[in-house]
């Protein structure tokens, strides 16, 4: 009996696993024609500080192949002046190609 009702939620867990695709994306086209589509994240998933805004998404290179971007705006600098830097990880992705 135990088994039996153990295993009638197992798909209902296995359900649980998976978020619901966003509907609210913001479709835009990028450099090269590339379309890219994204998100402003709302504060406190990632920055503390609210007076940060942050987005995230998918720039789409080609059909079934799309590049996840969190892009955070510059703190305390001129965005145009701002660095542009990578994550630690970049340069690993390179490393073992």
């Amino acid at each position: 009996m135990r088994l039996a009702l153990l295993l009638s939620l197992v798909p209902c867990w296995a359900l649980a696993q998976f978020v619901p695709a966003p509907t609210d994306l913001i479709n835009a086209t990028g450099y090269a024609g590339i379309p890219v589509r994204y998100k402003e994240v709302p504060t406190g998933i990632c920055e503390l500080d609210p007076s940060v805004k942050s987005y995230s998404g998918y720039a789409s290179v080609d059909i079934d192949q799309h590049i996840f971007f969190w892009f955070f705006e510059a703190r305390g600098q001129d965005p145009k002046t701002a660095p542009l830097t990578v994550g630690p990880f970049f340069l690993l992705s390179f490393a073992f190609r």
